[in-house]
């Protein structure tokens, strides 16, 4: 979970997010946001990955597709198939991807790009809404404590199609799942807590 706070053309923000990261290997992440931007401005944006919002409507076309196909006994190759595997494939697409840059064994430092964005914008002013591409760039730095809690603090520019660039920071409070590799602790000095 985090918080931030920014500003973007004349507006200030608060951000509140719910997000994940899927380890690769020890540099390489996937980063997944859903975040919420309240602006001053009677802006609101929800964003999430572009994968989030395209991939469950291929997922039922595809599934509705195959449907239609038993009923009528098509035994031609269905492209409803094709189309519910690749909403599979794109559901999972992460919004961006992170590099990580170990300063200690419980501490690192990361710069991410988040390039597959999308976000719903509604403007209170006037009840207007719109679907516009949105990317991200930043880095944050997560501190890893012993009972899997990472306490993290990022800051980030943001950009939304047809709007200008924002400027935010914020912090963050998290849980790992998995422990950390124990050759790792051993590279670091801390052997004894290797269980040797």
């Amino acid at each position: 979970m985090k918080y931030g706070y920014g500003q973007v053309d004349t507006s200030t923000f608060h951000i509140y997010s719910l997000s994940g990261e899927y380890l690769v290997n020890r540099y390489i992440g996937l980063n997944y946001n859903f975040d919420l931007l309240f602006r001053r401005d009677q802006l609101r944006q929800f964003h999430s990955s572009i994968g989030a919002l395209a991939g469950p409507p291929l997922i039922a076309i595809g599934v509705f597709s195959a449907i239609a196909n038993t009923a009528s006994s098509n035994s031609t190759f269905d492209l409803g198939i094709l189309g519910g595997l690749l909403g599979l494939a794109i559901l999972i697409a992460p919004d961006g991807v992170s590099f990580h840059i170990p300063v200690s064994y419980r501490w690192d430092i990361s710069p991410y790009a988040n390039v597959l964005g999308v976000d719903f914008i509604r403007d209170k002013n006037t009840n207007d809404t719109y679907f516009k591409y949105a990317m991200s760039f930043g880095a944050k730095t997560t501190y890893l404590q012993h009972d899997h809690f990472t306490l993290n603090a990022f800051a980030e520019t943001r950009k939304v199609a047809g709007m200008g660039w924002s400027l935010g920071a914020g912090f963050g409070l998290g849980w790992t799942f998995l422990p950390r590799d124990n050759s790792e602790r051993i590279i670091e000095g801390e052997p004894e807590k290797a269980g040797l």
